[in-house]
């Protein structure tokens, strides 16, 4: 039974389908069968990297037109490829003919290989989330880049909302060496167990290599047109790392058995008759808004008088959180929302230490200081707002500052030259 494997990320373009792709054929190396099932509903990458152009999807598959045999696509390179899984998007309203055809399908394809990977889309959209969660293993692609570890936390919170807690491995991509890699890992390790209380694991780190976008833009995989390239050589890593730790000794169907159980419910959701007023017999129509917040009023109070602990309502808040994401379809709360909301207590201190930790933050990433002392100074005394006071005060304070770092007085040209006049005088 297939080892399934889910690849994803909290944001685009971090890489992900072609870690996915060049570790599906550096298994593919290691004489295992390899399947890279195509879960992107909006973006064919795949498609681009192999330089293919398939005729088919999992679509047909679950209208009855081809199957799933039919769709796969066998590469010379070894590696098979079921097609951009557009049509996956209609489990949600699957008939009982097609629930069968899907199973069927998917049990077909983890009886046939040693590894299925699945390349999801970015982000937390219900879709790559319920790939993610139907996975064996899942890894999430992570880079250096602040938006990147501020979505792949928003994206385990989804997952832990869901109960997917366990088998995480994170791959930290486009970094200098491991060293830099594992200030990454650490820092990001650190705020999930804080605030959400998870184990994640370190899978392993790829450095930044041109040989990607050479080979990006030949459509041929960088481990078949820059083998010998470093990126080639940390894929090999990884793909002994896989092949040794990610194994189904249990032999479970996990891929098929979660989308059966997850259309199955679907359909019974779609079948269910609404619930009646057993007087009248007909339909209940939406409360009046009143009663909903009267109800909402009674929620409240029942909190308050609850003696519910930390984890408790951290639980009820991200849960509530989960609701709001699925209903409007954006997150709750962004860098942007935290942020503001930090400044707006108006707290100088905090706000100080805020600065400070990302001033810090940013000379350590980028290894430079975020603002130029000149510039910041020119800024300054050029502004309507400070005073001729102040420049004689920032003046003294240089020249003091000078003379206890040189151990010496400050003279300008224009001062030792009054100096020199004074000298003369004193002489005659």
């Amino acid at each position: 039974m297939a080892t399934v494997i889910a690849f994803t990320s909290g944001k685009g373009g971090v890489g992900k389908t072609n870690i996915a792709t060049n570790l599906g054929l550096s298994l593919v190396a290691r004489n295992l069968k390899v399947c890279l099932f195509d879960a992107d509903t909006g973006l064919a990458n795949i498609n681009i990297l192999m330089g293919i152009s398939p005729r088919y999807t999992i679509e047909h598959v679950l209208n009855g037109q081809k199957s799933i045999e039919e769709i796969t696509l066998t590469l010379p390179s070894g590696i098979s490829v079921v097609p951009a899984a557009s049509g996956i998007k209609q489990c949600t309203n699957l008939s009982s003919q097609q629930i069968a055809l899907l199973t069927d399908s998917l049990q077909a394809l983890e009886t046939k290989f040693d590894y299925i990977l699945v390349d999801t889309a970015a982000g937390i959209d219900s879709n790559v989330l319920d790939f993610v969660a139907s996975a064996q293993y899942r890894v999430i692609v992570i880079t250096p880049e602040p938006t990147s570890l501020t979505d792949s936390f928003a994206l385990l919170k989804m997952l832990m909302i869901r109960g997917k807690k366990k088998s995480i491995f994170i791959l930290v991509n486009r970094v200098e060496d491991y060293q830099t890699s594992q200030l990454v890992f650490k820092r990001f390790q650190k705020a999930v167990k804080m605030y959400l209380k998870i184990d994640i694991s370190y899978l392993g780190y790829l450095t930044s290599d041109a040989s990607v976008n050479k080979a990006a833009a030949k459509q041929i995989p960088v481990v078949l047109s820059y083998p010998s390239s470093s990126i080639s050589c940390g894929l090999a890593s990884l793909a002994d790392i896989i092949k040794r730790q990610f194994t189904n000794d249990k032999g479970l169907p996990y891929f098929s058995q979660y989308w059966s159980s997850y259309a199955q419910k679907n359909q019974e959701a779609l079948i269910s008759k609404p619930v009646t007023d057993k007087v009248l017999e007909r339909p209940i129509v939406s409360e009046p808004l009143q009663n909903q917040e009267d109800k909402l009023s009674t929620v409240y109070n029942l909190l308050e008088q609850q003696d519910l602990s930390e984890a408790q309502l951290k639980e009820l808040t991200l849960s509530l959180e989960s609701i709001y994401e699925k209903k409007h379809k954006t997150p709750l709360r962004n860098i942007n929302s935290l942020v503001a909301i930090f400044l707006a207590e108006g707290n100088t201190e905090k706000i100080k230490q805020l600065h400070d930790a990302i001033a810090c933050s940013y000379e350590r990433q980028f290894s430079k200081q975020i603002n130029d002392p000149k510039e910041v100074l020119e800024g300054l005394i050029h502004s309507d707002t400070y005073s001729k006071d102040e420049f004689n005060q920032l003046i003294n304070h240089l020249t003091k500052t000078y003379q206890q770092r040189f151990d010496e007085k400050y003279y300008s040209e224009g001062n030792l030259l009054l100096t020199q006049i004074q000298n003369l005088l004193s002489e005659n």
